[in-house]
């Protein structure tokens, strides 16, 4: 079936979104990356996997050593945020934790394991403290196995220096205790709580702390010598609570032979231990509470930062667009559409795509404006790390090829199912999704290459060159074409911002038969096998007129969010 332009702006008109994603648009800046990687935990087109960390709250293979990757990324959010002055406006989550730990009040290694975990994910659309507020969303949902689950926000600011010191450590006294927390934002019955959330999960490390946890040798060398808070120590539930109340807890910092570091003790006891019978007689207050708490918590941030709205996942989404113009006068439009499972009704849903053409082109027969895909797909289903997951995904790749004066503008998604005949049409919120085709990065033109150069003392530093050509729709619209690339200021490491160097493309030659040209540029990197190249900008400026396409990746140049 081939639908004209006016039947595909009419399918747009009566399209239908679940009220609590209405207002979303693809795309989206500041949380598209964090979109991804929200609700593409496992599985999926590219998903880096990260939460596969947290699988089961522990991790996989953590058991025997007493390492719970859960508790740490939780722990690590904590530390991070607790430099903050809430008066003041100042501190809060904002990766300031990967300056202070020399610290003694950050001791062990969850901090630095943390920080190592996300550190090659940073970019300039996730910064480090979103990632690690990222982490405590991951780690909440994986050890309440889902029924907890907490609203990510985006927009975190990483910090360029360490913050005060201040996190609370077991060795102080209530009062210090009590003034630490309300500099944070927290008042006394809250400390009691958020103490209790954060010491449901995890243990006290014997090797970091000795005069907490005693050393006991054994034959394993990577024992960490680990007591735990309390029975069930890798889920999120209230036990922390009741064993307390019934005084059969084997909490070290509440029972531990060390008086001196029963910092728990001291708090739980600090108002009568009122809150604490309150959090032990319900565990789904105890989670309620918690939810509110640790939301707050990652939320607390410097007061010059502007979160997002939590960030929401979109039931379709399109990934890893492409367009390649040919030499035969056509282009191809190919890319992947991500669709939210409970939108596939029977087993011979169809996915179509319609396509609108640029300038009042018209589709017929002979030329095309749509393509469909069955329900196989090439991909594992994109799920998450909890029972109780928001959202599951499948994976449809496309492939249209269409006159290049033809073009397309936007395209609309159709999901039909196959045994009723019933479709509905997901249109972006009645802006469709933009194709970009305007300025395109063509990877069959490009190549990438590394190779060494001398460095100092008789060693060689390995470079990675990209060979860029760019497809430019009426070109005579623009008087420059700039590549725009991002390096990390210390090299090899993903902080302390960055720097932008803009690199002016060359005019080629006009594609015969198309309105595209073609425009090349160089451009060379140091090559960080544990990060690898950051994505680029293109942007397209003439009199009255600027065109972008962000964020692209080197490895092919399709965007994979």
């Amino acid at each position: 079936m081939v639908f004209p332009q006016t039947a595909l702006l009419a399918l747009a008109s009566v399209s239908l979104w679940s009220p609590a994603l209405c207002e979303q648009v693809w795309p989206n800046a500041r949380t598209d990356r964090l979109e991804w990687l929200l609700y593409e935990q496992l599985g999926g087109y590219a998903s880096p996997g990260i939460a596969f960390f947290v699988h089961d709250c522990v991790g996989i293979g953590n058991e025997t050593q007493g390492i719970n990757f859960g508790a740490e990324w939780l722990r690590n959010a904590y530390h991070d945020m607790s430099t903050a002055d809430t008066i003041a406006g100042t501190g809060g989550l904002d990766g300031s934790i990967i300056y202070e730990l020399d610290r003694a009040e950050n001791v062990g290694n969850a901090f630095s394991e943390t920080r190592d975990s996300f550190s090659g994910l940073v970019t300039t659309r996730s910064s480090l403290a979103d990632l690690f507020a990222l982490g405590a969303t991951f780690a909440i949902g994986a050890c309440s196995n889902g029924t907890m689950i907490i609203p990510l926000r985006a927009g975190r600011i990483d910090a360029r220096e360490a913050g005060p010191a201040g996190v609370p450590e077991p060795q102080q006294d209530l009062a210090t205790h009590t003034a630490s927390f309300a500099r944070q934002g927290f008042n006394a019955t809250e400390m009691i709580e958020l103490v209790a959330c954060g010491h449901t999960i995890g243990g006290v490390h014997g090797v970091d702390f000795p005069e907490i946890v005693p050393f006991v040798p054994n034959d394993d060398p990577d024992d960490e010598h680990t007591s735990s808070f309390d029975t069930s120590y890798h889920f999120f539930d209230n036990k922390v609570a009741t064993e307390f109340i019934s005084n059969t807890t084997k909490n070290p910092l509440a029972s531990g032979a060390n008086v001196t570091t029963r910092s728990d003790e001291r708090i739980f006891n600090s108002d009568g231990r009122v809150t604490m019978r309150k959090l032990a007689e319900s565990n789904d207050y105890f989670t309620s509470r918690c939810s509110i708490l640790l939301e707050r918590m990652l939320n607390t941030v410097p007061k010059e930062v502007v979160l997002t709205e939590p960030i929401d996942y979109y039931p379709v989404k399109p990934r890893a667009a492409q367009i390649d113009i040919n030499a035969n006068g056509t282009m191809t439009f190919s890319g992947v559409i991500r669709v939210e499972d409970s939108l596939l009704t029977s087993p011979n849903t169809q996915v179509r795509l319609h396509f609108v053409p640029r300038n009042g082109s018209q589709c017929s027969d002979a030329t095309p404006c749509s393509v469909t895909n069955g329900i196989a797909g090439n991909f594992e289903h994109a799920t998450c790390v909890y029972t109780k997951c928001p959202a599951t995904f499948s994976f449809f790749e496309y492939s249209l090829v269409v006159p290049s004066g033809q073009g397309a503008s936007s395209f609309v998604v159709e999901i039909a199912d196959g045994d009723t005949g019933a479709s509905v049409i997901h249109d972006n919120n009645g802006n469709g999704f933009p194709t970009g085709e305007s300025l395109q990065p063509q990877y069959k033109l490009s190549t990438q290459q590394t190779f060494l150069i001398p460095g100092p003392d008789n060693t060689f530093i390995s470079k990675q060159q990209l060979n860029l050509t760019v497809a430019v729709l009426n070109a005579e619209r623009f008087t420059n074409v700039t590549a725009i690339f991002y390096e990390h200021k210390i090299p090899g490491v993903n902080t302390g911002g960055w720097n932008t160097e803009s690199v002016e493309l060359t005019l080629s030659q006009k594609v015969e038969g198309t309105n595209f040209t073609y425009y090349t540029t160089s451009y060379a990197r140091t090559f960080n096998d544990a990060i690898g190249p950051h994505p680029f900008d293109l942007v397209a400026t003439g009199p009255g007129v600027s065109i972008s396409n962000d964020f692209i990746d080197w490895n092919g140049f399709t965007s994979i969010l």
